[in-house]
């Protein structure tokens, strides 16, 4: 990954391979970062897509192998339970240009990942909401 400082918003460009959302978890811990936002694009494989379900309280689940556009990518950096944690939503797109949407639990960079990141001062705390079933602000 190499990584860019320019005034206080970084510029990160992950490698063809790695992992997005454990590789920017690590990044913010390492540094210490508690709170900002992020956004992107790129191309990812092999990633997986969640669409809450308010009613059950829980995640539906996709997996999808095929390279795709990313073409939106936007999310924000908190802690839940004492870890750094990333909250991301993203837009994909097929080469039929229909899309696919969710929140992003995973996926591998297949051409690059082109990340701006927003480090905020302080530190945005996430607690279990009983009636979302959800960690939030």
């Amino acid at each position: 990954m190499k990584v860019k400082l320019e005034a206080e918003v970084l510029v990160l460009v992950l490698e063809i391979g790695e992992e997005i959302i454990s590789t920017l978890t690590r990044f913010v811990a390492d540094r210490k970062i508690y709170a900002g936002t992020l956004s992107a694009i790129g191309a990812l494989r092999d990633f997986e897509l969640g669409y809450y379900f308010l009613d059950r309280k829980e995640y539906g689940r996709r997996k999808f192998e095929a390279i795709h556009e990313l073409v939106s990518f936007t999310g924000n950096i908190g802690i839940r339970e004492a870890k750094s944690f990333l909250h991301v939503h993203a837009s994909l797109g097929r080469e039929d240009y229909s899309l696919v949407a969710g929140h992003l639990f995973s996926g591998i960079v297949a051409v690059t990942a082109e990340v701006i990141l927003h480090p905020l001062p302080g530190k945005m705390e996430r607690t279990f909401d009983e009636w979302t079933g959800l960690y939030l602000f």
